[in-house]
């Protein structure tokens, strides 16, 4: 039987079990330290243990400046400590952060000293004046992911036993939802009309993203082995990116890197359009062939772009990102009735709210449809003869 309050009861083998808390993650939950005895005193024992060398290194944190751990030393401890685990690309993203941002300005306080208050005067700045070049503040994304590094860093001092506050509140920026701008159908089909008299391979690659919903990085990783004529589908296992060269005495700043997708759902299997297989497979080239360039030599990204801005130009069209691609695909899918786990899955979200937030950009023509089928349940519409969502004024 437990003694109460105390968090120490007999076991059903016959020992006795001690258990404390030692830390919260950031949803809230206890983690629990665990001691075990033979007898009820020898795991209370031991738990009161713990206990005095915890308080005994917290009163080092605080009161001892040679016992002192500055929050610079740990966010680099937890870099080294992450390396090994996590993509070179986010690795890199990670040291980024650190350098640039947070060990320059946090890195010298205690670690015993921060506060939830201090950490959300920082992030509130770095919105208004966090701009290196001093020309504004950064975007609510880039403080969200010195948020989010904050977070694992305090996170990992707390399993560490390190001296370090452990509240689960850090302030977080509202995101704003961008301008996304959407191909008109008739951008669409004048833009298709010239891709289609091409043969070019950076045209497959554009009609690939416009039918596909596909990344940029995506499409230079593309080889034509990536494409199964046979099933009609196409799989997307790697991106093509250029990240920070941090290695030492790099000779550039920095290199291109083929890895896989940023999440496990963007490695994925998607069906492509009929029409569209049938005509890429008049062009189909050897398996390691890049889909971009035709030869065993890739596009990288940038070099893209500027192909692309200039495809645009001889199309007639104004300039408009690739993304755009993807953000038209995602919304002609939804006006002819996709089902949202679907383009979910085919767009490589971790789940369907990403897909409809981000995405899908109903236009008010298909909103007018829409309320227009409220008739259908109208009195006054059915009494006056409503058809095809129209009402006739009396």
């Amino acid at each position: 039987m437990g003694r109460h309050g105390e968090n120490i009861h007999k076991r059903k083998d016959g020992r006795w079990e001690a258990r404390v808390i030692q830390s919260h993650d950031f949803s809230g939950k206890a983690k629990y330290r665990y001691f075990y005895g033979k007898t009820y005193l020898e795991a209370k024992k031991k738990k009161n243990q713990f206990l005095a060398d915890r308080r005994e290194i917290s009163d080092r944190g605080k009161h001892g400046s040679e016992q002192r751990i500055r929050f610079g030393q740990v966010l680099f401890e937890w870099l080294s400590f992450r390396k090994g685990t996590i993509k070179e690309s986010t690795y890199v993203n990670y040291l980024r952060l650190i350098e640039k941002h947070l060990n320059p300005e946090l890195g010298n306080l205690y670690l015993s000293g921060i506060t939830s208050e201090i950490l959300e005067r920082y992030l509130k700045n770095k919105l208004c004046n966090g701009r290196l070049d001093g020309k504004g503040g950064l975007s609510p994304k880039t403080v969200s992911d010195m948020r989010s590094v904050i977070r694992m860093v305090i996170e990992y001092a707390n399993q560490q036993h390190y001296p370090c506050y452990t509240e689960r509140d850090v302030y977080c920026p509202k995101s704003r939802q961008p301008n996304i701008r959407v191909l008109t159908r008739q951008e669409q089909e004048k833009l298709e009309d010239f891709l289609f008299q091409q043969q070019d391979p950076l045209c497959f690659g554009v009609l690939t993203a416009l039918y596909g919903g596909l990344r940029i990085g995506e499409v230079c990783a593309l080889k034509w082995g990536d494409f199964h004529f046979e099933s009609g589908t196409l799989r997307i296992n790697k991106t093509l990116i250029r990240i920070q060269d941090v290695t030492p005495n790099a000779v550039s700043k920095t290199k291109l890197l083929i890895e896989t997708p940023k999440t496990d759902a963007a490695n994925r299997v998607i069906p492509l359009p009929e029409f569209l297989m049938s005509y890429l497979q008049q062009f189909q080239k050897a398996p390691d062939c890049y889909l971009l360039t035709g030869t065993e030599r890739y596009l990288e990204p940038r070099r893209c772009l500027m192909k692309y801005k200039q495809l645009l130009q001889r199309a007639g069209m104004e300039e408009i990102t690739f993304h755009t691609l993807r953000h038209t695909f995602a919304t002609r899918c939804v006006e002819n009735g996709f089902d949202a786990k679907s383009l979910s899955e085919i767009l490589g979200h971790a789940n369907v709210n990403t897909t409809l937030q981000r995405y899908v950009h109903p236009s008010l023509e298909q909103k007018k449809e829409q309320m227009n089928m409220l008739g259908k349940i109208s009195v006054y519409s059915q009494k006056n003869g409503q058809r095809s969502g129209k009402v006739t004024i009396l």
